[in-house]
């Protein structure tokens, strides 16, 4: 794992997303991370971080996540929530998306939105419970970290006219990214590759750029939508000195806009 803090017009190496992220750890908070690939890694790693320091810490969503191998509770009830916590610092809180059928392609979440997702390969998939049970979580916690948006394991995306779900209480939202859109075409590397096409107002055979990058993730129509509170920037997958490279054209791009703060994120070995 290696982040990088790049701060006007300088780029440093830090030990954390606390320190990247100037996290106040003696503060309760609500954060919602947006946007595409890396969302789930940030997450559990910024929980991790703070659970650490011997912060509770519960991770849900107010879409649908992967359920975590260990240490979850699926229910929304005080009690056993607090009894997962009195053993455990950080854990996962949603509930089970439940099959149809063992045939049918997919399964029913249920929820007043009638969300649907796909089944996955390893393990099973979460959704969130109602806005304000999710609300309530943070009397249980220091810290509530939400992923609030859905991309398909996808870098990069606009929302659609119902994403993200961002909690109002939310102090602070995270937009995040994967490195590797840039040079694969939206048709190949986008989520909402038809809203993509029409905000770029490109075709979907254009190669995602540099700027692109930031026009998106700088966005009232991009990841910023619905942000109400602090709103900061994860590059995702910056895993080589060539990434590296790339991500510091990107951080360029956000500097013309008159964003001077962003952090590049790996969480596998940098080489």
């Amino acid at each position: 794992m290696k982040i990088f803090k790049c701060e006007n017009r300088k780029i440093d190496n830090v030990t954390s997303l606390i320190q990247a992220l100037n996290i106040d750890i003696n503060k309760k908070m609500i954060i919602s991370f947006v946007g595409g690939g890396g969302k789930t890694s940030s997450i559990y790693e910024l929980g991790s971080e703070l659970s650490k320091l011997g912060k509770k810490v519960i991770i849900t969503t107010t879409t649908h996540m992967q359920m975590p191998e260990k240490n979850f509770a699926l229910t929304d009830k005080e009690n056993d929530i607090l009894n997962l916590l009195d053993t455990e610092n950080m854990i996962t809180v949603g509930q089970k998306c439940i099959k149809k059928s063992d045939d049918d392609k997919y399964r029913n979440l249920i929820s007043k939105e009638n969300i649907v997702c796909d089944k996955n390969k390893g393990r099973e998939k979460i959704q969130g419970f109602s806005i304000e049970s999710t609300k309530n979580l943070i009397k249980y916690c220091d810290f509530l970290l939400i992923e609030a948006d859905g991309s398909k394991r996808l870098p990069l995306k606009i929302p659609a006219n119902h994403e993200p779900v961002i909690l109002e209480e939310s102090n602070l939202v995270i937009g995040v990214c994967g490195i590797d859109a840039v040079g694969q075409s939206i048709k190949e590397i986008c989520h909402r590759k038809e809203l993509v096409t029409e905000f770029l107002n490109v075709d979907e055979e254009h190669k995602i750029n540099e700027e692109d990058i930031a026009q998106i993730l700088s966005s009232e129509k991009g990841q910023r939508k619905n942000v109400k509170c602090d709103y900061k920037i994860i590059v995702n997958k910056v895993d080589n000195e060539e990434k590296l490279n790339i991500a510091k054209n990107i951080f360029n791009e956000f500097l013309k806009l008159g964003i001077n703060e962003l952090i590049f994120t790996t969480f596998k070995n940098y080489i």
